[in-house]
């Protein structure tokens, strides 16, 4: 048996990923969990990036005063996410207050 022909795991597995539809939830994962780092401890406190759909990040605040607050910081929010993610496809970001 040739041992040149086994492949390493890390080599294969973006494809099989992709094959299977799941490289698109890993990067969408990967949003979701920048948002701490790229919105800071104080707004982080009070928000939390919960899903990606269709290209819109939805962002669960805590409170009405928050929600308004965020969407005066939107676009600031979202060039930090585009700079520290280029490679994630997402073109708006949604605030709902939480349940």
């Amino acid at each position: 048996m040739n041992h040149n022909r086994f492949l390493r795991i890390g080599d294969i597995l973006p494809a099989v990923l992709k094959s299977v539809g799941l490289d698109k939830k890993l990067k969408e994962r990967e949003l979701l969990s920048l948002w701490p780092t790229v919105v800071g401890e104080e707004i982080a406190a009070r928000s939390r990036a919960v899903r990606v759909d269709r290209g819109v990040l939805y962002v669960e605040v805590s409170h009405s005063a928050w929600l308004q607050e965020l969407h005066f910081m939107e676009k600031e929010i979202f060039r930090k996410l585009r700079e520290s993610a280029p490679d994630i496809e997402f073109h708006r970001i949604r605030f709902e207050t939480g349940q």
